[in-house]
């Protein structure tokens, strides 16, 4: 009894989330229209109030995440940097190929636009002026991140410290036990102008597809590590995979980060290495995201009959999502959170775009925890197979890496 009590608390969310899916597809019919616009218009009034707060927390993040490289040594931390942006760029950019190649091939029906007299209203509208745009907090939280990771400032540090740990109160505490609100008021639109049922039916077979990447993208990146050698792929895998089943099960890649340490330091022969890397890739460092979202988004604009962008539409797109890693919070649902100001400044989601797309990902977030977790295990050996450390075992000082 005690195992089901803590295996239903991991995976409530995602249980709920998925209720709230299915709950206005049933049960719509007889819920009022007014009941439904005051949903709608409080998940409205939840965005506009996220919205407006969402530069301040992108730039705590990024800031901390940043400051958070530890080591002194200036090389070492800006080529960890460039390293996690060209990873997680080129998951991004593979889901974008796999998405645009294998997306129209489905048998996709798209919505047909509810008529205005008949689509569902909101009841009230919160306005909240934006004070700064996202790519610039972005921008700016990398710059003096940055800075501040190579000019070590306590001043700076207790800054970077109590900003992240505002921003974090705020998505843990208020953000995310609010989550299933949040969307049951656009899944509520959703159903009552008829694209609840036909969207649901178009995730169907995404789903297959973003799995099916996330695993095969993990398969060739180990091999490559690996350098094909079969003996050694499957001495990595298995060395890491109760980390993996680890995040499949808690849905948090922070909450893996003791066992993915352990597990990785088998596959390494400075096991040191892991304790210096992985806690500064854990948040920062999500191939199984950048996966994810990337052909969600793409199937979401399938979904509403829009078209997918070609790739010089695309690479604006993938640049900032791939900073915007450095500003990911270690909460459920921390990705698409951050992404969505640039899907409505890119590609033109609307709210109830926004709203499906978050619920459906949180839906996969599973499968791309478990993708992050194990991405991680093998970015660390691929760091370390760049870089060589000399671990002074006498002493309290970093580990100096020297390129090899």
């Amino acid at each position: 009894m005690t195992h089901l009590m803590k295996f239903l608390t991991k995976v409530r969310l995602p249980l709920l989330l998925f209720c709230i899916l299915i709950f206005p597809l049933f049960l719509g019919p007889y819920v009022s229209p007014f009941i439904k616009s005051v949903l709608y218009s409080i998940s409205l009034s939840m965005k506009a109030i996220l919205l407006f707060i969402l530069p301040f927390i992108i730039f705590s993040f990024i800031f901390y995440s940043l400051m958070n490289f530890k080591t002194g040594v200036l090389k070492f931390v800006f080529a960890l940097i460039i390293m996690i942006f060209i990873s997680n760029s080129a998951a991004i950019y593979t889901g974008f190929t796999v998405g645009s190649l294998a997306l129209p091939k489905l048998s996709m029906p798209t919505y047909i636009p509810a008529h205005p007299d008949t689509a569902l209203a909101a009841l009230w509208h919160l306005e909240l002026p934006k004070l700064i745009p996202n790519q610039i907090a972005l921008l700016l939280g990398f710059c003096v991140g940055l800075f501040f990771s190579f000019r070590r400032n306590k001043l700076a540090e207790k800054t970077a410290k109590s900003l992240h740990h505002a921003a974090t109160f705020f998505l843990k505490k208020i953000f995310t036990p609010l989550l299933p609100l949040f969307i049951l008021g656009f899944v509520f639109k959703l159903e009552h102008d008829n694209i609840l049922e036909t969207a649901l039916q178009t995730y169907r077979p995404v789903a297959l597809i973003v799995i099916g990447t996330q695993l095969s993208y993990i398969i060739f990146l180990y091999l490559m590590v690996s350098k094909f050698s079969l003996q050694k792929f499957w001495g990595y895998i298995k060395n890491v995979l109760p980390a993996t089943i680890t995040g499949l099960s808690t849905l948090s890649s922070a909450a893996t980060m003791p066992i993915l340490i352990l597990c990785t330091e088998k596959n390494l022969k400075d096991p040191e290495v892991a304790e210096i890397i992985i806690p500064a890739t854990i948040n920062t460092h999500t191939i199984g995201s950048a996966l994810g979202v990337t052909i969600l988004t793409l199937a979401t604009l399938l979904a509403f009959g829009k078209p997918l962008p070609d790739l010089a539409g695309f690479l604006e797109f993938g640049f900032f999502y791939a900073l915007a890693k450095f500003a990911v919070a270690a909460v459920p649902g921390g990705a698409i959170i951050v992404v969505t100001p640039l899907l409505e400044t890119y590609f033109h989601f609307s709210s109830e775009m926004i709203g499906l797309i978050t619920a459906i990902y949180m839906l996969f977030d599973p499968f791309g925890t478990a993708t992050n977790v194990t991405g991680n295990g093998f970015f660390t050996i691929a760091f370390s197979k760049l870089f060589k450390f000399n671990f002074n075992h006498d002493s309290d000082t970093t580990p100096l890496p020297q390129k090899e």
